[in-house]
């Protein structure tokens, strides 16, 4: 069964939408293959194009010289999967390493390896620590165990203490009689007070529909006065010619 490197020995040089098409088989595959054979060095890519690497140098100076590809059918390679399971695991065997060098060993940008290590140390199976002015994600230390056994007894040793503490309050001071229990208890049921009386110093305020009810019938008044002052507006402006049509109206009618 012909591979993807012996393909691409063949074809020369060829994007990953061709090398599917020859194989016949998915174009993911064919990617996460060819990432892998670019991770040990056997392959090379310029842009969407990939070729061996021993003839890559010699390719892309050519490539260069002679008028550029024609792009892929697709407009971007789509990256190797890589997951935090992955990077943990590395940093697990390799020791403790930065987002440059995860970068680098798995193929991916920087910004993918922050946004995933990021969310890897929220959850506590990492440790990022400062170390010669770039930050290093590590695995956690064996002693954060025994940190939070010495936590956990903590808190027993705490409870223990006041619970002590409890019994010693309780010896101090014995328990009243019953009918001295029975009066304060009454008496702090006095005291409480009832949920149905109504406080003097309590605000009823209005429903919100009446408040907007007597907005809208405020409005309504502000609206006619308005148009009132301006009819008495334009009245002022006449006032001597109103004054002449009352007078011959009253003349008018005594007349009559």
């Amino acid at each position: 069964m012909e591979t993807v490197l012996h393909a691409l020995k063949v074809m020369g040089k060829a994007n990953s939408v061709e090398l599917a098409a020859r194989l016949d088989i998915s174009r993911e595959e064919v990617l996460n293959e060819l990432w892998e054979l670019k991770k040990n060095g056997v392959v090379d890519k310029t842009g969407h194009t990939w070729f061996l690497a021993v003839e890559g140098e010699s390719g892309a100076t050519e490539g260069q010289a002679l008028q550029p590809e024609a792009p892929d059918v697709v407009t971007e390679e789509v990256a190797p999967k890589v997951t935090a399971d992955m990077m943990i695991e590395f940093i697990g065997q390799e020791g403790a390493k930065t987002c440059e060098e995860l970068a680098a060993r798995f193929g991916v940008t920087t910004r993918k390896v922050a946004s995933t290590l990021a969310v890897v140390t929220a959850t506590g199976r990492l440790v990022r620590e400062l170390s010669n002015g770039k930050f290093r994600y590590k695995m956690p230390d064996v002693e954060n165990g025994d940190l939070s056994a010495l936590s956990s007894q903590d808190k027993q040793s705490h409870h223990d203490a006041e619970n002590s503490a409890a019994g010693d309050e309780m010896n101090r001071f014995p328990l009243a009689s019953e009918s001295t229990a029975k009066a304060s208890t009454d008496e702090f049921i006095r005291e409480v007070p009832s949920f149905t009386e109504k406080s003097a110093s309590s605000v009823m305020l209005p429903p919100l529909h009446a408040a907007s009810r007597e907005l809208r019938r405020a409005k309504k008044q502000v609206q006619k006065w308005e148009r009132v002052c301006a009819a008495l507006r334009e009245l002022n402006k006449c006032r001597d010619i109103v004054r002449q049509i009352v007078d011959s109206s009253g003349r008018i009618v005594s007349e009559k």
